[in-house]
């Protein structure tokens, strides 16, 4: 709820309205010769005191709009890094799988060779003798597998 206060009291009309009773406070408490009208000699104690507190509350909330929006804009440059690191891991990330792919491709394809090979040899035997398999053939099916 005090963001909504600071958010008012740091507004640019809020701040346009007390700069404009600052000026009226300054021109009423320290214009020479004012003092001497009976109607505005009266407050002329009252209006310094009021330019001087105003003076006070304005540079409090400037003060306090200048530090939330550096500590806005710090926040946004923070971000602004996290999401260029995330950016770059995913990047990396991205990198890395497209390397990985197109080795399990590449294996793929030698695979995929060995078995035509194999295919082509068996196609070689003789008709009666292409069904029999022996211990080199077992082994030769296992490293194709892997």
């Amino acid at each position: 709820m005090t963001w909504l206060l600071w958010a008012i009291a740091t507004s640019d009309l809020t701040l346009m309205a007390l700069g404009l009773v600052l000026v009226a406070a300054l021109v009423i408490g320290f214009a020479p010769l004012l003092d001497r009208f009976p109607v505005i000699g009266a407050y002329v104690p009252l209006a310094r005191l009021v330019a001087l507190l105003l003076l006070f509350v304005i540079g409090l909330c400037v003060g306090h709009r200048l530090a939330d929006e550096s500590a806005a804009l710090a926040q946004a440059r923070t971000d602004l890094a996290f999401k260029d690191l995330e950016l770059d891991a995913q990047k990396r990330s991205a990198d890395v799988a497209a390397k990985l792919r197109a080795d399990a491709e590449a294996k793929a394809g030698e695979a995929d060779k060995k078995v035509s090979d194999y295919e082509a040899e068996l196609a070689k035997r003789p008709e009666n003798d292409a069904c029999a398999l022996d211990g080199g053939d077992v082994d030769r099916l296992r490293g194709i597998a892997k």
